[in-house]
């Protein structure tokens, strides 16, 4: 069974624009970059995000785990 997903992950962080959370500023972001990768190639991404950004890659690594940490247990 060889079925497409019907979304990349652009169109997917889509549905998380306006949202109060890290996710949501993330989206925001990207919605509004028209340079941000349309294909579903993590390295491309991650190359992206991390040219883009005044912060070191490392901290968005992170802040969502610790995100993931505080509202999971």
């Amino acid at each position: 069974m060889n079925e497409q997903i019907p979304w990349t992950f652009k169109t997917w962080i889509a549905l998380f624009k306006g949202v109060d959370l890290p996710i949501g500023d993330l989206a925001d972001a990207i919605s509004k970059d028209e340079d941000f990768p349309d294909e579903d190639y993590f390295d491309e991404m991650w190359e992206h995000i991390s040219q883009k950004s005044k912060y070191d890659p490392d901290y968005y690594v992170t802040r969502a785990v610790g995100f993931t940490y505080q509202y999971n247990w």
